[in-house]
């Protein structure tokens, strides 16, 4: 069940933990005996910033760059300990293929490996979780360089970020690093944990006695084992079932050839990995830090945390505060406020060229860029008047407003070189580049909006913004094998299982072990790494923020969200798609003679078709502030996570949630299943949003008592809609039947009406708000 590179990866780490790492061949022959080198541990390390970086976002490029600064962080401790104890020792993250280390070995070594693109180096992907296979001697040293690791590298990031601000912007040139609201604050931002467990009872040796020499040691040993992971009676290992195959195995092969049997505690894998996790939230429910006290002026973004300012006191004034931050540096407003932390985010997209030593721009989407999900759909004639319309805005305005033509942070689009950006069909990001402070603010906001709108009188395509969260399913029973199926699925057909016992021993269910753990590890890290950026960035007009593990956060648009969206959990369980093969539920892509840029040409693992994974959507109005959006985005996955069928089965869900700029809100929730349906509604050429909004306050008002008055309710509601052609009236019966009897079997009764409802206006909604009205 897992590659022979896992394999020799577990192995390499496993003979290191056990070999100490320092013994020299004179040493090893001095101890006499192999078995008493090292005991080898498994350990974690983790770490978490005492205020959230990724939430207290107001502008797209920090919430970027606060998901890239902890990938970063974690991407450099991982380098360090790998140079130091070996890349084998990592459990997770794999660091195969993994862009910063690519990009890390090439400058220390040479280019034993292919430079990685600027945008697989910028998009985010290391968990903030390290998990490590060290021997016992190694274990603290290892866990203090990581710790030092981590703020050293943040102190570097810091001091470039006060540099570029001070030298190159002049800003605030009396502030010292050594400042309360500066070195002050970024010293505690971060806190450490870690935690280790022996791999195997310390009181035992890694392996048992030969099961036909004292059976009674074996069943002692195994009771030892299953003791130190509190193992119970009804999950110890091993079952009856495979203590009688492997007693009488060890027997037939001891009488047969000579041979012993033993066995050893990498069957307890799972149970060892597990006490290990659970060790580490122990560690982190008992910490007992503190956010620094503020008495001045807090962050205007997350009310946390002091605003920067130069003064070597405690408190200032709201008024000297703002003076301070009038002088915007071409990074900042005039008006925000931010603490430490936050200005380093803000700076981040500056220094980086220095902090990689590379030439690269870093370029991410604003809340405009959905743009080009509309282009895209709607091909030539939508591109053209997008472009008469921002040169005629251009043109009018550029004495008034710095107007750059910068990148759009969208791949897709960027790749074109665009000439205009999508900012100039939106009054109040317009609004932030005027070159000069100007007296009539609302005169000149209110001709850029006339202007606007006689281009797009209706639907502006800049309207909505649409942001992503999706997490794995039941991660941590995969960890801990609940997933793995009966032994009879990982061995060869042509085996011989004439035996009772061997038959009965297939039906168990197989055992998580090292080689299979590193192997999902693998599995995530093609998915994260490989297909998660083709298709949010190359298929659709998207951008990912964060691809890692199982976790995904993107940016995408109202025009493609829902496809993206199914295609990207096809992906994550190996399903069927329209350009990769899925034999084996590998996704393997069939044009190879026009094999994608990134995209490495081999069969590319997935969890299969057992995983499942749910999302949160956020489809927000863009006068919604983006931290009001994102703080929905994390409710909606939390809510999809939880939602239940009647059976009481969870997850596997998508949650919708279209926040309008009055400040409703719009949720509807489902399984996939049924999400499927709803896209197929969608589809219904010439469908019209009135009509599944007919069908909504219909359905309010008189809902159906049974599954089975489902196409009656539907044939009636049709007969009394005069727009329905005879072919759509067909299609359209049989696609909203199947979605509602889907929608009958996954939801609760108690939330039936509105969730039929809501997800009947969402549909209205994007149907609506996807037909862009031209000013022609």
């Amino acid at each position: 069940d897992s590659s022979i590179w896992s394999h020799g990866s577990i192995t390499a780490a496993l003979a290191g933990a056990l070999a100490g790492y320092d013994l020299t061949t004179e040493e090893l022959t001095k101890r006499g005996s192999k078995d008493n080198l090292s005991h080898p541990y498994l350990a974690s390390f983790t770490f978490s910033p005492i205020q959230e970086l990724i939430k207290a976002s107001r502008k797209m490029k920090d919430f970027w760059a606060g998901s890239w600064i902890l990938h970063y962080l974690s991407a450099k401790v991982c380098w360090g300990l790998a140079l130091k104890y070996g890349p084998d020792c990592f459990i997770y993250p794999n660091l195969y293929a993994q862009p910063l280390i690519d990009h890390w070995i090439r400058e220390k070594f040479g280019d034993w490996v292919k430079q990685p693109s600027d945008r697989a180096l910028l998009t985010a992907g290391f968990p903030n979780v390290l998990v490590l296979i060290l021997p016992e001697g190694k274990v603290a040293a290892a866990m203090q360089q990581a710790k030092s690791l981590l703020l050293e590298e943040w102190r570097r990031i810091a001091d470039l970020a006060l540099e570029e601000l001070q030298v190159k912007r002049h800003w605030l040139p009396q502030l010292k690093s050594e400042s309360k609201t500066w070195k002050g604050w970024l010293e505690a931002q971060w806190q450490t944990y870690w935690t280790a467990v022996p791999i195997g009872s310390k009181e035992a040796k890694l392996k048992s006695n030969s099961l036909t020499y004292s059976p009674d040691q074996v069943e002692e040993w195994i009771e030892q084992q299953n003791l130190a992971y509190g193992l119970k009676e009804k999950t110890a290992l091993f079952d009856q079932k495979e203590r009688e195959f492997l007693f009488n195995a060890a027997k037939e092969r001891q009488e047969k050839q000579g041979r012993h049997f033993t066995i050893n505690i990498g069957s307890w894998w799972a149970p060892i990995f597990d006490q290990t996790r659970l060790a580490l939230a122990t560690v982190k429910n008992a910490r007992s830090w503190e956010i620094p006290t503020v008495f001045g002026p807090r962050s205007t973004i997350s009310g946390i945390g002091c605003v920067v300012h130069p003064q070597n006191t405690d408190w200032i004034s709201e008024r000297e505060a703002k003076e301070y931050w009038q002088y915007n540096a071409g990074l900042f407003d005039g008006i925000e406020q931010l603490n430490a932390t936050e200005t380093v985010k803000r700076v981040l997209e500056k220094i980086l060229p220095k902090l990689l030593k590379l030439d690269l721009i870093p370029s991410y989407p604003d809340l405009t860029s959905g743009v080009a999900g509309y282009l895209r759909v709607n091909g030539k004639e939508a591109q053209e008047y997008f472009e008469k319309a921002c040169q005629g805005i251009f043109e009018q305005f550029r004495h008034q407003i710095d107007i750059s033509h910068e990148k759009w942070g969208i791949p897709y689009i960027d790749a074109q070189k665009p000439r205009y950006h999508p900012r100039l069909l939106n009054a109040g990001w317009l609004m932030e580049d005027v070159k000069e402070e100007i007296t009539e603010v609302s005169q000149l906001r209110n001709q850029l909006q006339k202007q606007i709108d006689s281009y797009y009188p209706q639907n502006n395509p800049t309207d909505w913004y649409v942001l992503a969260a999706g997490d794995g399913d039941d991660m941590s029973k995969w960890l801990k094998g609940k997933k793995m199926k009966t032994y009879n699925d990982y061995i060869p057909t042509g085996l011989d299982k004439s035996s009772a016992e061997f038959r009965e021993f297939l039906e168990v269910k197989k055992r998580m072990g090292p080689s299979t753990h590193n192997a999902l590890s693998r599995a995530l890290l093609d998915f994260s790494n490989q297909l998660l950026p083709y298709l949010t960035e190359t298929r659709y007009s998207g951008r990912l923020i964060y691809g890692g593990g199982d976790d995904v956060l993107a940016y995408t648009n109202l025009w493609e969200w829902d496809r993206w969206l199914w295609d990207v959990r096809q992906c994550f369980r190996g399903d069927e798609d329209r350009e990769f093969d899925n034999q084996g539920h590998y996704w393997y892509w069939r044009d190879t003679a026009n094999l994608p840029e990134n995209l490495q040409n081999r069969p590319l693992f997935t969890m299969g078709k057992e995983a499942t994974i749910s999302f949160g959507i956020v489809i927000a109005h863009h006068s919604v502030p983006l931290a009001i959006a994102l703080e929905n985005l994390w409710l909606a996955e939390e809510q999809a996570k939880e939602h239940q069928t009647p059976d009481k089965n969870k997850k596997d869900a998508v949650q919708v949630r279209v926040i309008y700029g009055n400040g409703n809100i719009l949720e509807a929730t489902s399984k996939f299943k049924v999400f499927n349906s709803w896209q197929e509604l969608l589809s219904i050429p010439g469908i019209e949003s009135s009509l599944l909004e007919q069908a909504a306050n219909l359905w309010l008002d008189h809902p159906i008592p049974c599954e089975s008055a489902i196409n009656p309710w539907i044939k009636a509601f049709c007969e009394r809609r005069e727009k329905l052609t005879v072919e759509n009236e067909q299609e359209f019966s049989t696609k909203l039947s199947k979605f509602l009897q889907q929608l009958w079997q996954t939801t609760p009764p108690t939330d039936l009406n509105l969730t039929v409802k809501n997800w009947l206006k969402l549909a209205a909604f994007t149907i609506r708000n996807r037909q862009i009205q031209l000013g022609v």
